[in-house]
């Protein structure tokens, strides 16, 4: 009686070495005190040892396996082997937390697939709204494309259409004077042919007066010189020299306007070339 509660206190002694140092508690360096316990008891054991039927004494410690001693060396060794029951007594609750952790990590398992099929379906939504935006893009490109070619093509249209009077004018002009007028041999009377220089200069001046009127529409205006005016470096395009022909001409001023200049509202188009008097 008394061997086997010596054993049983032993047995405790251990056991509670093991959860003080698998706890970190104070006072207790873990697994190398108990280590230096357990040859202490197996010295102190009875002659006959403490009535397990072996030579080993074996304690059960946290992790499921025995500290036997023998002659004072200690050693691990499985559950299995020793000749203490309370390994198939955790085997119970071991197994249960094992299926614990299985069901735990297949719970997070399906939570993670969940989290997978999830992210597919917006990535896949993702693509697909990002084709239909490229696609819509290269359309809308394209048809910038063809809308800048169409304008470029026919920008000039409406100044087209203004010019078509002016045409219609120079056709008149020209049929002023009739074609067998213009045959070799052809008899025509002084009278006849002043009024048909008369018929055709009508026309050319009418066809000009329509030509202004459709440039000033468009911001295209002539620039306005005439013989006498100073001589504008800005507007003008001296050509040459000549002596003054009066003694009223100022030098530097304009003798002769040789081509008429143009303007589009503030910019020159094309200055006028002018002769101008010497100094």
């Amino acid at each position: 009686m008394a061997s086997s509660s010596a054993m049983r206190a032993a047995g405790a002694v251990a056991r509670l070495a093991w959860a003080r140092a698998a706890q970190g508690a104070p006072g207790v360096a873990g697994a190398p005190a108990l280590t230096q316990l357990l040859p202490a008891l197996a010295q102190a054991r009875p002659r006959g040892g403490w009535g397990c039927g072996d030579a080993w004494t074996g304690v059960m410690g946290p992790s499921g396996r025995h500290l036997a001693t023998d002659g004072g060396e200690t050693r691990r060794t499985g559950g299995a082997q020793a000749g203490d029951s309370s390994g198939d007594d955790d085997a119970g609750p071991r197994a249960a937390g094992v299926a614990a952790d299985e069901a735990a990590g297949s719970s997070e398992l399906s939570e993670l697939q969940a989290l997978l099929d999830k992210a597919q379906e917006e990535a896949t939504s993702f693509k697909d709204r990002w084709q239909r935006s490229h696609a819509e893009m290269q359309n809308l490109i394209a048809r910038q494309a063809r809308e800048k070619e169409t304008m470029q093509t026919y920008a000039v249209q409406k100044f087209a259409q203004s010019l078509l009077e002016v045409a219609d004018n120079l056709e008149s002009a020209a049929k002023a004077v009739p074609p067998e007028v213009l045959q070799p041999g052809a008899e025509l009377s002084a009278e006849k042919a002043l009024a048909y220089l008369r018929a055709l200069l009508e026309g050319v001046q009418a066809t000009e007066r329509v030509l202004l009127k459709t440039m000033a529409s468009k911001g295209v205006e002539r620039i306005e010189t005439a013989p006498g005016d100073a001589f504008d470096p800005n507007a003008h395009e001296a050509m040459s020299t000549v002596p003054a022909a009066t003694p009223d001409a100022k030098p530097g001023s304009v003798a002769i306007v040789w081509q008429s200049g143009y303007k589009i509202h503030d910019r020159v188009l094309r200055a006028a070339k002018v002769i101008v008097v010497q100094e």
